[in-house]
């Protein structure tokens, strides 16, 4: 068993002092570099953009959208107005409080400037009647306009084509998608799950965009592993900053995360030696 190993000694021995000098010292070096030089470790497996944070424009009152402001793509702001319902009886209503606030407001000065104490009193509580009645159209009225309630993107098609529609409490009238901040699932094999941590850094490379590399870091890997090709995988969700909203819900690509610096020789032969240790100790069973 050992003549192989004799044989090639021999070899050795047999070269030139400085050629067997030399092979020494790259066996030295290498030596060396596997013990004594970090390298960083990491991990990487299939990507996935995930769909991003997602919000339902949807009616409070029920009515006829009057006019649409917004169309499919467009950048939107929270708060900002999408579309406007036809109210004319709010309108009404609202126009109706109002003068008879006014009325009443106007009766009351008159009363107290005839100092009559009682029928001031009395308008005094028809103005605070009609006051409430103000504010509460005016909170209906302005239910009436449809706002958007994230910072995003209209995501419905033809959005602008609702003119006319009626509409319902519950019923959507548009999806705001919010490009700001992508989720990227990297699909990890279950061999390397346990390196995982919140907090790594991550780099992603889209098959959409072939020349540019997209970090972010590690927000949580998920709890339960799931088959992907068969094989168990976790994922480390990614998040990704993504202000040019140029990263969209269901691209692929890969994603690599960065474990942290181990020395060359672990990183080199870390997949051999877990799998000759499983060997081992599915041999032994210590």
């Amino acid at each position: 068993m050992l003549e192989p190993v004799l044989v090639r000694k021999r070899k050795f021995m047999a070269m030139e002092k400085r050629r067997r000098t030399l092979f020494m010292v790259l066996g030295a070096a290498a030596l060396f570099f596997l013990v004594a030089c970090p390298l960083p470790l990491r991990v990487d497996g299939d990507a996935v953009v995930a769909p991003g944070q997602r919000a339902l424009v949807q009616p409070e009152v029920e009515g006829v959208i009057a006019k649409v402001f917004v169309r499919e793509g467009q950048s939107v702001q929270k708060g900002q107005v999408l579309a406007e319902m036809e109210a004319w009886s709010l309108r009404s209503a609202l126009a109706e409080a109002e003068s008879k606030l006014e009325t009443a407001l106007l009766e009351m000065n008159r009363a107290l400037a005839a100092n009559d104490g009682t029928e001031a009193g009395m308008h005094r509580v028809q103005a605070d009647y009609w006051k409430a009645e103000v504010g509460r159209d005016r909170d209906l009225l302005d239910r009436a306009q449809l706002r958007s309630p994230i910072d995003g993107i209209v995501a419905t098609p033809h959005v602008e084509n609702f003119a006319g529609r009626k509409l319902t409490r519950g019923d959507t009238f548009a999806e705001v998608v919010d490009t700001s901040r992508a989720i990227v699932d990297v699909a990890i094999d279950d061999v390397d799950a346990g390196l995982l941590k919140s907090g790594q850094r991550a780099s992603v490379k889209l098959n959409s965009y072939p020349t540019r590399t997209f970090r972010g870091d590690v927000i949580v890997v998920s709890p339960k592993a799931e088959l992907l090709h068969e094989t168990p995988v976790f994922f480390a969700r990614v998040g990704v900053s993504n202000p040019d909203g140029a990263i969209r819900a269901g691209m692929e690509g890969r994603g690599k995360v960065r474990i942290g610096w181990y020395p060359s020789a672990y990183v080199f032969f870390r997949r051999p030696f877990l799998w000759f240790y499983a060997k081992i100790w599915s041999w032994v069973g210590w």
